[in-house]
């Protein structure tokens, strides 16, 4: 299993985001990809899904989040998962 985070570009807020969610990745033993809506992966994951805000967090194939997370938001989030 793994997550992958699309963010819309190299931002202060992206770079924050990036950080919360590779910490909860870490914290729960799965690997984060991370792409930009830049590249051409990030912006085939985001058509895929029909994302249209971002930051975006998927797992599973299943969009989890979207938006800058507080790091008690993005806990909440692990924690409804039950990975």
């Amino acid at each position: 299993m793994k997550a992958i985070l699309i963010l819309a570009g190299p931002f202060s807020s992206c770079d924050s985001t990036k950080n919360i969610w590779q910490g909860m990745c870490d914290k729960n033993n799965l690997e984060l990809e991370i792409h930009y809506l830049s590249d051409s992966t990030g912006k085939d994951i985001a058509a895929k899904h029909n994302l249209k805000s971002f930051p975006a967090l998927i797992i599973n194939e299943k969009v989890v989040a979207v938006g800058h997370p507080s790091e008690e938001v993005a806990k909440k989030v692990f924690v409804s998962l039950k990975l």
